[in-house]
């Protein structure tokens, strides 16, 4: 996963994932060591100490910043002309901190099941997948990239909200702790979009082996097909491991996902108290809705990493079908396929959060019509303040 590949895309996802590593490793967020003669990561007790030692200062720290930026923000216009505006704010920083701790909580509490799933992303990458060309599966390069410009546009949007707020000035302290929190949560995330996509790239290039093996079983019916049962393994494989990282993450990514879709509603709100009830139109405005174009990029980005490995996984079956249309006398090869198909219609790449909620394109929707719904909830509270 972490060669280094010829072209510009594959150097940049080779670069950001070496920063991602590295920075992680700094937050404290993956308190593992490699055994480079096994290849395989074992936990660090210490480096565990160290990851809740440091974020949990992280923390402090920034509610301690918190307490004096209150106190300065409610002098702020736009609280004195609307009450109801300013508990909204409260309440999102109070969310804010329960998502943090949450999250963090969470992760560390499964580290051991983040430890298993990398060592067996490991072994894949070694065994079986390491080898193989993929120069047309460009979307792992395409999604690594886009999350990477995502988190930088949530670093950026917390400068720019806390910078160019009109009548609202932070501390330089403040803000880089809201930023390193910030940061903290986008590597979370991008870790679990990291373990998704891989499984999205083992997908996808078993399907393309399994394109290339009828491509030759139609030239001959008598060529090997005997790598059949070993992607049908390989296919058991990481249906577990996406069902391990469903397990792992579905908590963290609750957290997340609900405070964006609060977060994506206070910030159309504040738009519209400073646009329509103040009459206010002027360039640091624009903070809002580059933020809220930030917000709703990074959680897409989820639904988009999960639905694609759903619909890569769809496709295995499409191409088990091809199989039915050869004439060949291989009964070993015939109970492979038979077997591949009953695995693929029987369990399905499907991230889901408690068994409730399928993580996919459908939910995105749903989603955005409950962020305008709430929206419209709350002007309707609201409306005579407006």
């Amino acid at each position: 996963m972490f060669r280094r590949r010829e072209g510009f895309a594959p150097k940049l996802t080779f670069l950001i994932l070496r920063i991602t590593l590295f920075v992680s490793r700094a937050l404290g967020l993956l308190p593992f060591t490699l055994d480079a003669q096994a290849r395989q990561l074992r936990r660090s007790t210490w480096l565990l100490i160290y990851g809740v030692a440091i974020n949990i200062l992280l923390l402090f720290l920034l509610v301690l910043c918190s307490w004096y930026s209150a106190e300065t923000g409610q002098e702020l216009e736009v609280f004195k002309r609307n009450d109801v505006l300013m508990w909204i704010n409260v309440f999102i920083v109070i969310l804010g901190l329960i998502v943090s701790c949450g999250v963090h909580c969470i992760t560390f509490s499964k580290s051991g099941q983040v430890l298993n799933i990398s060592n067996e992303l490991l072994v894949l990458e070694d065994q079986h997948f390491g080898c193989l060309n993929e120069e047309d599966a460009s979307k792992f390069n395409f999604y690594v990239i886009q999350k990477f410009m995502s988190t930088v546009g949530e670093v950026l949007g917390v400068l720019i909200a806390n910078f160019g707020m009109p009548e609202f000035s932070s501390s330089w302290l403040y803000v880089f702790l809201i930023c390193i929190t910030q940061f903290s949560l986008d590597l979370v995330v991008m870790h679990f979009l990291l373990a998704m996509l891989y499984i999205y790239r083992c997908v996808w290039l078993i399907n393309r082996q399994l394109l290339s093996i009828v491509s030759r079983l139609r030239v001959d019916s008598l060529s090997d097909s005997s790598r059949i049962q070993l992607l049908v393994s390989l296919y058991v494989r990481l249906l577990a491991l996406s069902k391990q990282l469903e397990a792992t993450y579905k908590g963290q990514i609750t957290l997340i996902l609900t405070g964006s879709l609060f977060g994506n509603i206070v910030i159309i709100y504040f738009l519209i108290v400073y646009t329509v009830s103040m009459g206010k139109f002027s360039i640091p405005l624009l903070m809002f809705p580059f933020s809220l174009m930030v917000n709703m990029w990074e959680y897409w980005l989820i639904i988009c990493a999960c639905e694609l490995t759903e619909r890569t996984g769809r496709h295995t079956s499409t191409i088990l079908k091809l199989f039915s249309d050869l004439e060949h006398n291989n009964v070993h090869m015939e109970r492979s396929i038979n077997e591949f198909t009953w695995l693929c219609s029987h369990r399905r790449f499907r991230f889901s959060l408690y068994g409730f909620i399928s993580v996919n394109f459908q939910m995105g929707f749903q989603m955005i019509v409950a962020t305008f719904t709430y929206l419209l909830c709350l002007v309707q509270f609201d409306f005579m303040n407006l």
